[in-house]
């Protein structure tokens, strides 16, 4: 086995996640990132004297290559992340609710359909005719659509997509439903409610994300001998004759070159053709990437009194800019401590914080007890949360192998199928 070290650039998950494997395999691996913090774009933040998250996330029981990689790296799941079974709650002029029993999937979800609260018998047919649709097609159709041409070929109802399957396309693939993937949007309704029951469970971090993967990925990588270098960045990938021979690195303001014959980019898309626009051999991925359309995700966090609650871990609403409500008392211990979620873009994006942060309170209020007025406000925009799973996205999603021998891709853009998500 080569003494050469895998050079992986980028300490987000999917390079944490790359390098666990490759530990585990025996190689020798070395991990920079540019950042002080490890983690990417699923980071604790400070907020006052909290620790947050730079975005709330969510994970499901079908997350089960997440799941394995926190156990390897030494994470308790059943302690450090709080399971519930499936029941969602969307409020708009009525609401709507719906709660899966512990039945066989998807019997669960055909139960769930067939007593929500909030629709009528029309819904509930053309809810199973949509099911029905998706299995008769094998989860994934010829020509790809849009998923809103999707709900119009299956003469899907306006509150089943007001109120059930936008918020589901909205949450998991963070991009508008007139633009968004049917394939994809597919796979994702295949694998979380057509398996296994439980696939379909909501996964609340009772901890923060740092917490709950990266920092304990680097000290697993430690103690078996890999290197993992912050605030350092990789400025030039050397290639010759189409393979990889080295890197140059700058770690701690030195310039080094770094001896290796594989090297595994695992950036955010965005930030890819930095390092391979340079090489022929890579122009096609390059155009590829350049084809990419991102979209945000803001996360604006509510301090009220300790005894303001929701009734449940996780409200939607629909027909407002607040999307997801968190009561993060309710699993993390920060009592009190509101978070709404807001995906894609919006006039939300030209609002101020202050504005924003107000215009969120009024919406949610309703849905808290007591009726309390903010302590504190914190506003986190990431403009580039995702890329955007577009229609026919997956035909220029990239492979993890490229034609550079020794040089590859790892991230949730690449060609997994599924939308940019943690599992993906």
């Amino acid at each position: 086995m080569s003494t050469e070290p895998v050079v992986i650039i980028g300490a987000g998950w999917a390079g944490l996640a790359a390098a666990v494997k490759l530990t585990q395999q025996g190689h020798t691996v070395t991990v920079f990132e540019s950042a002080k913090q490890a983690g990417g774009r699923a980071r604790a933040v400070s907020f006052d004297k909290l620790v947050v998250d730079n975005g709330q996330h969510l994970l499901i029981g079908a997350y089960t290559e997440c799941l394995d990689l926190m156990k390897t790296v030494g994470i308790n799941t059943e302690i450090s992340l709080k399971r519930l079974p499936l029941l969602l709650t969307v409020v708009d002029k009525i609401k709507l609710v719906l709660q899966a029993p512990p039945l066989p999937a998807p019997l669960h979800l055909l139960y769930a359909l067939m007593t929500a609260k909030g629709l009528k018998f029309n819904d509930r047919i053309a809810a199973i005719k949509f099911g029905s649709y998706l299995k008769k097609n094998n989860y994934q159709l010829r020509e790809d659509i849009s998923v809103e041409d999707l709900f119009q070929l299956t003469q899907q109802t306006d509150i089943l997509i007001r109120q059930l399957w936008e918020p589901l396309c909205l949450s998991t693939m963070n991009t508008p439903i007139k633009d968004a993937s049917a394939n994809i949007f597919m796979n994702v309704f295949k694998d979380a409610f057509t398996n296994k029951r439980k696939d379909a469970d909501l996964l609340l971090p009772v901890t923060d994300l740092s917490s709950l993967f990266p920092d304990a990925a680097i000290r697993y990588l430690e103690n078996h001998g890999a290197k993992v270098h912050l605030k350092s960045r990789i400025e030039k990938i050397n290639i010759n004759n189409d393979k990889v021979e080295s890197v140059t690195a700058n770690i701690d303001g030195e310039i080094q070159k770094v001896k290796a014959s594989n090297v595994i980019i695992a950036t955010a898309p965005q930030n890819l053709n930095k390092l391979i626009t340079e090489h022929s051999a890579l122009a096609p991925v390059s155009k590829n990437i350049e084809q990419f359309n991102y979209e945000p995700i803001v996360t604006i966090y509510l301090q009220y009194p300790e005894e303001t609650q929701l009734t449940q871990a996780m409200i939607g609403m629909s027909s407002t800019l607040s999307q997801w409500v968190f009561d993060r008392g309710n699993f993390c211990q920060q009592a009190g401590l509101i978070s709404v979620v807001i995906s894609c873009n919006g006039q939300h994006m030209l609002m101020d914080d202050d504005t924003l942060t107000q215009t969120v309170h009024n919406e949610i209020a309703p849905l808290l007890t007591n009726k309390p007025a903010i302590m504190k406000s914190f506003v986190i925009r990431e403009k580039r949360a995702t890329f955007a799973s577009t229609v026919n996205i997956n035909d220029i999603r990239p492979d993890n192998t490229t034609d550079v021998k020794g040089l590859y891709l790892a991230g949730d853009y690449t060609d997994t199928h599924y939308p940019a998500t943690l599992e993906g």
